[in-house]
């Protein structure tokens, strides 16, 4: 079955201390963000999720927890919800929109990592910096 934007959820695997407050302030690859690169804990505008609590449990890793949202839940805080299909149309050659990049290999890399993991990004760019964490807490659940 395909995922489905209205009924399914999404999955974040996060600290057992609660979901990451994303920088609306950072730089905005998409690129970037999935290839990690600046390492684990830099700064980004996303939460990556996914279609499988399997796969965030592997995220999770075992001192961590899986956490749940929807789609439709993001969106109605003001989170941008950038879906599977939309990552894989944007990450084709160098990319286009916030997937633009200077090497088609690390889009090639991005767009595998998208389909690998079932990936959907929440983008909370557009949020006030000061609400953010309070967006975050509202949004995911345990």
């Amino acid at each position: 079955m395909s995922w489905k934007k209205s009924r399914d959820p999404l999955f974040r695997g996060d600290s057992v201390g609660g979901v990451s407050v994303p920088d609306p302030g950072a730089n905005s690859s998409i690129v970037a963000h999935i290839l990690y690169l600046d390492g684990a804990g830099r700064a980004t505008p996303y939460h990556s999720t996914t279609e499988s609590e399997a796969i965030a449990d592997h995220f999770a890793g075992r001192t961590g927890r899986v956490y749940r949202t929807l789609a439709g839940k993001a969106e109605a805080h003001g989170v941008d919800h950038i879906s599977r299909v939309d990552l894989l149309r944007l990450l084709r050659g160098k990319g286009s929109g916030k997937a633009k990049w200077r090497s088609a290999l690390e889009v090639m890399t991005a767009r595998r990592y998208v389909e690998q993991w079932e990936e959907h990004l929440l983008d909370f760019a557009g949020i006030e910096p000061a609400s953010v964490a309070a967006v975050v807490r509202e949004t995911y659940e345990p």
